[in-house]
């Protein structure tokens, strides 16, 4: 008779082999689990992984350590993410990685970089940088980590960014006030405006486009919804280029989204600016980038004579920018 059965003494011996199958594996709390995705500092040489170690000590030398982030491989986490030592050696950023066992290097000169992105939903977080290596090639890479450990990362944007901000004798508060007309249209992209203006920069335009949804179909009267523009500002200041928009994963099916992505283009980077009207009402942004590189943006046909003005500004600030407009319809 087996445990089905009601055997006493077959469920004693089923329950023995699963209490003894069970002691054999790790044992990890949410929180435990959660842990293996942090990224950490890497102080030392000793704490470099065997993998790049040699690479790093012979890039590296024997001057100051530089400031150095470990990001963990971790599959079981919402999203993979494959081992990735990051930091900056005489003015370039360098990302080191394993492909099929061999180590793989990417470095690209911090003014060589295009832009920027940072991106946040919940606990997955991201860095993606872009621009043309010393090969001349352009060549971009994406760091995943938890966002509890976000911080680490805040000296490398600071590293890109400030250079480009020079004193102009703004002030912080007063340009940061310049979006707080739109606490009751968006208070959450008020807060991400603000938060995003660097002492020392000054706000010359900006552009607020609200998310677009359009019904695609109807099911017993009740509409269901397809967005075709995700809510973005644009931001023009005397150095940059800044996009801040909403994630485009939704929760649940829920319409609120929980994080954002900021893209961050510097002026002297941008070689020309697209202006595409397209089907469906809607015009296509495209920012070129060296390389054929390019971070476009989608705006509603109804934003059309704010989304002028704010163009006009910034071809004044582009040189020799050559400005396309395509007619797509």
């Amino acid at each position: 008779m087996d445990a089905s059965t009601g055997n006493p003494g077959a469920i004693r011996r089923a329950w023995r082999r699963l209490a003894a199958s069970a002691e054999r594996l790790p044992l990890l709390t949410g929180f435990e689990q959660s842990r293996l995705s942090w990224a950490r500092r890497v102080e030392s040489l000793d704490e470099v992984p065997l993998a790049y170690r040699d690479f790093f000590r012979a890039q590296t030398g024997h001057g100051a350590f530089p400031y150095c982030v470990l990001t963990p491989s971790f599959k079981g986490y919402l999203w993979p993410a494959t081992q990735k030592l990051v930091y900056v050696h005489q003015d370039s950023l360098v990302i080191l990685d394993t492909v099929k066992d061999e180590l793989a290097a990417t470095s690209c000169a911090i003014e060589d970089i295009g832009y920027v992105e940072a991106g946040t939903v919940l606990l997955n977080s991201w860095i993606k940088f872009s621009g043309v290596a010393g090969n001349g090639i352009l060549t971009a890479a994406q760091i995943r980590f938890n966002t509890v450990t976000d911080y680490l990362f805040k000296p490398f944007l600071e590293r890109i960014r400030r250079p480009l901000v020079e004193a102009s004798g703004s002030n912080l508060q007063a340009e940061q006030a310049k979006f707080d007309y739109l606490s009751p249209v968006n208070f959450k992209f008020m807060n991400y405006a603000r938060g995003t203006i660097l002492p020392g920069e000054k706000v010359l335009a900006h552009i607020l486009q609200p998310e677009v949804r359009k019904v695609l179909i109807r099911v017993l009267g009740r509409p269901f919804y397809r967005t075709t523009i995700l809510a973005h500002i644009s931001i023009l200041t005397d150095r940059e280029l800044v996009i801040i928009r909403d994630e485009e994963s939704e929760v649940s099916g829920s319409s609120i989204r929980y994080g954002g992505v900021w893209t961050y283009v510097p002026l002297q980077k941008i070689v020309s600016v697209s202006l595409s009207e397209m089907t469906d009402d809607l015009i296509l942004v495209s920012i070129g980038l060296p390389e054929n590189d390019h971070v476009d943006s989608l705006f509603a046909a109804s934003n059309r004579r704010e989304l002028d003005r704010f163009l006009a500004v910034l071809k004044g600030l582009v040189a020799p920018a050559p400005f396309e407009r395509v007619l797509t319809r």
